[in-house]
């Protein structure tokens, strides 16, 4: 146990150290303009694109004023290295509903859904703070219909208000976002970021989207509704749902609230193995990230989201990913009822219907949780827990939803100060399942299995 507090201290001391280099980084940047001066190159309908881009081509710090009128942007506007925004109160930047691309993204993106990305010179040190960044929409649009990565959807797996890629130092504060169609922020390739003092007002999808190769991120202070997770770690996806594939490590997310009025309360933490167009492989896995004080998230999902599939055609590649050194604590989860309501789960099928506060299918070596509170109802779901470890499987006709064919292990679950409906647990084991499917579908290899190799409970 020494040891494993050994490694949560390194990990917050070094994302201290982040926060204060990400600091003076943009304390260094002094050459500063109010976009009120580029005024005269706004277009008509309060379109105010150009006049962002012009500003921030030729000063490190634009100053965007309060206004009664928001400020419009039609396409994507570009920010360059070095370059802080500062959005006063009041200020609203919003993104234009006739528009199907992003509002704004860092220079020197590159697309590494095909292949991995090797040898790009990087963007660097950008700051955002304050202000409201809206999308003028009323529901979710979906990847390729808006918040697209440019008019062609030249990457299929962009769909954000925001998007940061290839880019070392990134700090978002302070900032609000209202209605987005896409993800409000996504990212991948990335590192050293820090994002603190977020808000969502009815956003339609994740809040802040995290795709692979990224290290060093400090979350803290995000509350609010989204349509879909507050904070996704996909690591590992399908081809059309990112750009990045690859390992995550060193990441903090704590303080965060969902609206008690969302409809999908999850937070998504996928590893997997993704294999790119050359055959490549890459384990997108997550090693070294703490999740504390967080309310309101129903499931915490950390196995394989295996695309669904024709049984008969066969099971489309998919490997499990892995994870090391992931923390949990200070955390409530009122399980009212599963996250996906999928028939097994609703009706209680002894074998496929197990779902948990949080469910892992991955192959992980120590897993930390302490001071769990986990509201079960156990009367109406029997097969209910605090977490499980093992495959899934729903089949809906001849789809399958899941993959049951792939086994995993846990090397070391510590546990301790652990409560059931806010009552101290004595024995955690009856509120931890190992999934076991023996032959499920007459098929032979459908034996997939998880397994707890050592369990150490402290109550």
């Amino acid at each position: 146990m020494k040891d494993i507090e050994i490694v949560k201290q390194g990990i917050e001391e070094l994302l201290v150290r982040v926060r204060e280099e990400n600091q003076r980084l943009s304390d260094s940047l002094t050459d500063t303009v109010s976009l009120a001066e580029y005024s005269h190159l706004a277009k008509e309908n309060d379109i105010w694109t150009d006049a962002f881009e012009a500003a921030l081509a030729e000063h490190e710090v634009v100053v965007i004023p309060a206004s009664d009128k928001p400020y419009r942007i039609d396409k994507p506007v570009i920010i360059p290295s070095n370059r802080k925004i500062i959005a006063e109160d009041g200020a609203n930047i919003r993104l234009a509903r006739e528009s199907r691309t992003q509002m704004m993204r860092n220079e020197r993106t590159v697309d590494g859904t095909h292949y991995p990305i090797k040898d790009v010179t990087r963007a660097e040190n950008i700051t955002i703070i304050g202000g409201l960044w809206e999308h003028e929409n009323e529901s979710r649009g979906g990847y390729g219909k808006n918040c697209c990565y440019d008019e062609n959807n030249s990457i299929p797996g962009v769909s954000s208000v925001m998007f940061f890629e290839n880019l070392d130092h990134l700090t978002l504060k302070n900032m609000t976002f209202k209605h987005s169609a896409g993800f409000s922020v996504q990212m991948g390739e990335i590192s050293n970021v820090i994002i603190q003092n977020i808000r969502f007002i009815k956003c339609f999808a994740d809040g802040i989207h995290i795709n692979g190769n990224t290290q060093n991120v400090w979350i803290r202070d995000v509350e609010g509704h989204t349509g879909d997770d507050l904070v996704a770690l996909n690591m590992y996806d399908w081809y059309n749902s990112s750009m990045n594939f690859g390992p995550a490590k060193n990441i903090i997310c704590e303080d965060m609230a969902m609206s008690e009025d969302m409809g999908y309360k999850a937070l998504r933490l996928l590893p997997g193995m993704y294999k790119f167009k050359d055959g490549s492989e890459v384990d997108c896995s997550l090693t070294n990230a703490i999740f504390r004080r967080i309310s309101g998230v129903k499931t915490y999902k950390f196995y394989l989201q295996t695309p669904s599939y024709i049984v008969k055609n066969g099971i489309p590649y998919s490997g499990l990913g892995s994870a090391d050194n992931i923390f949990f604590e200070d955390i409530t989860v009122d399980l009212v009822s599963p996250i996906d309501d999928l028939p097994d789960y609703i009706n209680s099928d002894p074998v496929t219907g197990t779902f948990a506060a949080f469910e892992f299918g991955s192959n992980i070596g120590n897993l930390y949780f302490k001071n769990i509170d986990v509201k079960l109802y156990r009367e109406k779901y029997p097969y209910s827990y605090i977490f499980c470890v093992g495959p899934k499987s729903v089949r809906m006709g001849e789809r399958e939803i899941f993959n049951p064919y792939l086994s995993s292990e846990v090397e070391n679950v510590y546990l301790e100060d652990i409560k059931v409906n806010g009552v101290p647990v004595d024995d955690v084991k009856p509120y931890v399942r190992e999934i076991e499917f023996d032959n499920l579908y007459d098929d032979g290899p459908s034996t997939g299995n998880g397994k707890i190799k050592n369990l150490h409970f402290k109550s």
